[in-house]
Formats: C-alpha cells, structure tokens, sequence
C-alpha cells in the first residue's frame, strides 16, 4: 500500500514541470529506497523458508518405557522389498570438524602430590584417580596424568608442602614439568579397511553401538535434548550416514545397531534410512544389524511381530553389509518382556512361538536385552541396554555379576550363549517432558564412561556394545557433540583397541 502511494505522488509530480526538479526527485529518492529495502527482506527470508519446507513432519509416536524417539515422515509408499533410498542434499552446510583439546596430559616432576596438582586445576583427588585409574595416591617423576575437566594448556607448579605422597625423587629430576594437550584426530584421514563380506573387522571381538535415524533438523532446537550435535543433521541424509560410518570405524566400532520398527515403509524412516545405511556400510567395510523393537508403533500383534522378523532375515540379513558373529546375522532385541502375548502365554513363551516360526534352526543370532536370565530359553545371547540406574550402581559389580550368569546359564544346560557387555558415557532424560523418573548420572567429563569400559572387559564378554552412538534423547551419545568434541570417540578408539588386543 505505502509503494502504491509513492508511485501515484510520482506520477502526479512528474506531469507537473514546476514541482519535477525538487519534489518529483526528492520521491523517486524514496521510492528506490523502499523497493531496495522490501527486496533485502526477501532475500534474508528466503533461505529459512526453503529450509522450513525440507524439514520432515514428525508423526505422533506413543512414547516407551526408557526410550522417547520422534520419528519423521518417510516418502516412499512401496513395500515391495529393498531399494536404495534417493540422495538428499543436506539443508545444513557442511563443516570440516577442527579438533579441539579434550583433555590435558600432565607430566609428573619431582615434589608434585596428587592433592596440589587436582587444587591447581580445581578439581578432586578422587576424579584425578578414577580418570586415570589409579589404585593410590604415589606418583613418580614423568608419570603422565589426564587432567578433568582441562582444556588449556596446563603449567606445572611445585607442591610447596609436604602433604600428601610425593612423586619419588631421581638423581637428575627433570627440570620442568610439561603439559600437552591432547587431540583427536579428523575422521577426514581415517581409510577404511574393507572387510570379507559378512564379518566383522575386528574378528571375533567386535564392538557395536546403538544408532538411531529417526531424527530431523527440528530435533536439535534449543530445550530438545541436553547437547547438540557438532553437526546438526537430519538422519536421511545420506552424507550423515557416511561421517557417522566413519566416525565410528575411526574409534573402532565394528558395527552399528539400527533402531528398527519393521518393514513397513508408509511414516516409517526407520526402515528406509536402514536401507540406506545398508549401502553406505558396504561401502566401506562396515557392518549394520537392527535394534528390534519388540512394541514397534506400527506392530499390533505377534502376527505382525513374526512377519517382520521374516521379513528382516530374508532380506536384509542377506545383504553382505548386515552384521555376524561367528558366521551368523545377529539381531539386537529392544524390551522382550513387552512382547504380544497369546492365551496363557508368558513372555518367554511368547518368544518361543515366534522362533519357532521364524528361525526354528537358529541359523541367526538373537541377542535379548533385559533382567530375566530366563529368556536365553529362546534367545542366544544377552545384554543390559542400560546399566546406568538411579541410584547410581557399581557398574563393574553389575557387568560382572551379569557375565557370570549367562556363562552359569550356559554351563548348566549344556549350551554356548553369547555375553554381550555394555558401555555407557552417561545418562540425561530431563529433556523429556512428562516421563516419570527422570535422571542424569553425570559423565565427569569421560571418567564415567571409563569406568564402564574397565567394568565391560574384566567381565570376559564375547562383545561389546555401546549405549549409544547417537541417542541424543537420553543423553548417551558418544558422536562428536558440541560439548565435549571428539572425547569419547577419542575414548571409544583407546578402549576398543584394549578389548580388541585382549583376544
């Protein structure tokens, strides 16, 4: 309306001559101004209309007991069987990651104690001591100590008292103490070794991690979720699905777990995008299986249960990217206990009904997770999904404890089963509004996540599997975040090598 009105008082200044040479100019001044600054609104809005239309809608979704996810739509309405998904070009512009000093190394030096070095960087004994596991407080001349919490580099300073124990004196101390940074390496270098078809690189000592590909770029809106990743993305992409492969293969991760809901590709991402990830892991020597989810949304029976577990082993299980122990697909099973039941059946029961219709010979691996021993009736092996409680537990006493019982469980009925440990970073649900009990168990800046990788390897486990790579919901995402950088694959990498050499 106001452009309208500038134009008309142009026109009638222009047809009269007197007025033309001042007020016939001074509004064509006005006029070009205002068209100039219309046509910069355009061009700033642009972008985030585009990019508001590339963002998925999210179906409702009843929420599960321990796990929220927020889905978004899928596009193709066929099930006709596997097809590659299309490319999408990411709405977000990619970034090169920069690494960024996750922790510092220090170097002990004559008089140093454990006390004045945890004061000068204004943290504990105890976090000194659980960060680098140590058994007491002596130290000796050059020992080298991560510091919690520390992202500058650190600057020695002598222990002036004598509290405390003192690193052991030498005839010729070194003269200053150093403290270096230590970084991760790009995943940019990292070059992928290509796998025979079917096995797992590391042999028979493979680590997993859960993964989830359900999210759009609306997920990482401020008060969704405890951190944000390095990268906001959205999980169909096909460029996602490639950083995260190499992420994982560059801290030592044989295999993703992909959260699955079934074969059913109508608002059902979860089996597209695993499609996708199928292809991007054959491509580079990676391996994929699924996270069964027992009470998928889109499953209302055990009908529905037995025709998707059909429909995985027949189809994707034969892709020469699908995970295998021991010569085996394995498949990952989310809450067996809430499984459809028939007349008078129990849980256990329940499975078995299914096996027998499914895979009676056991020609696949079915890992259930859970606290009932009972269900390796049906299943070949075990894990704890989370073993972060509240109250906090001893997690080593629990991995332990668990270990124990399913080589028990073995023993006794004369069968092999398959122990596979836990690792988790940390745990925070408080981002999920109306979930009753929610919690965060604090990461100490990696130490947490530590402790669970010592519990997992003196429990003797056949595998690893790690909660999670990217379950941003729950706060146990180890993938490069905007917190914490590349700690834990920096983590991941040390200790699966550890679990790896043990072998």
């Amino acid at each position: 309306m106001r452009l309208t009105g500038l134009l008309q008082t142009l026109r009638i200044m222009i047809g009269r001559p007197r007025l033309l040479s001042i007020a016939g100019l001074s509004a064509l001044v006005i006029a070009c101004t205002y068209v100039y600054f219309l046509l910069g609104l355009v061009a700033r809005d642009a972008p985030g209309l585009v990019a508001e239309r590339d963002v998925a809608a999210a179906p409702s979704i009843p929420a599960e007991a321990t796990r929220t996810v927020t889905p978004t739509v899928a596009s193709s309405p066929t099930h006709s069987g596997p097809t590659s998904t299309p490319t999408v070009t990411p709405t977000y512009t990619p970034i090169s990651y920069t690494p960024t000093p996750a922790f510092l190394v220090y170097t002990v030096q004559s008089g140093d104690t454990l006390s004045g070095i945890a004061r000068r960087y204004n943290t504990t004994v105890q976090a000194m001591m659980e960060l680098n596991s140590l058994r007491n407080d002596q130290l000796s001349i050059g020992q080298e100590l991560l510091i919690p919490g520390q992202r500058q580099v650190a600057t020695p300073e002598l222990e002036s008292t004598n509290a405390g124990a003192t690193a052991a004196a030498t005839p010729t101390p070194t003269a200053t103490a150093t403290a270096t940074a230590v970084l991760p390496s790009p995943t940019a270098i990292h070059q992928p070794t290509v796998a025979p078809p079917g096995v797992a690189r590391s042999g028979q000592r493979p680590v997993v991690a859960f993964y989830y590909a359900w999210f759009g770029l609306d997920q990482w809106a401020p008060g969704k979720v405890p951190d944000v990743p390095a990268v906001p993305y959205a999980s169909k992409d096909r460029s996602t699905m490639v950083r995260h492969v190499e992420q994982a293969q560059g801290a030592g991760i044989d295999a993703f777990a992909v959260a699955w809901y079934g074969p059913t590709v109508h608002n059902n991402q979860t089996e597209t995008n695993f499609r996708t990830m199928l292809d991007v892991a054959g491509e580079r020597g990676f391996r994929c299986t699924v996270d069964f989810e027992t009470r998928s949304p889109l499953f209302h029976s055990q009908a529905d249960v037995v025709e998707g577990l059909r429909y995985l082993i027949n189809n994707h299980a034969a892709h020469p990217a699908f995970f295998r122990y021991e010569g085996k697909p394995v498949v990952f099973f989310w809450a067996v206990r809430d499984v459809f039941r028939g007349q008078g059946q129990s849980a256990v029961d329940a499975w078995a009904a299914i096996r027998q219709q499914v895979d009676p010979q056991h020609n696949t691996l079915w890992i259930a997770d859970g606290a009932d021993i009972q269900f390796l009736r049906v299943f070949d092996g075990h894990h704890l999904y989370n073993i972060t409680w509240n109250p906090p537990a001893n997690v080593h006493n629990t991995l332990s404890t668990w270990g124990n019982r399913v080589r028990s469980y073995s023993s006794e009925h004369g069968v092999r089963k398959v122990w596979v440990a836990t690792v988790m970073p940390g745990y925070n649900d408080l981002f999920i509004q109306g979930r009753a009990g929610r919690f965060a168990n604090d990461r100490r800046n990696g130490a947490y996540y530590r402790e669970t990788w010592r519990g997992a390897i003196d429990s003797g486990p056949d595998l690893i599997v790690i909660t999670s790579f990217n379950e941003w919901l729950e706060g146990t995402q180890i993938e490069p975040s905007a917190s914490y950088g590349n700690l834990y694959l920096d983590l991941t990498s040390q200790f699966s090598a550890t679990f790896k050499g043990a072998g």
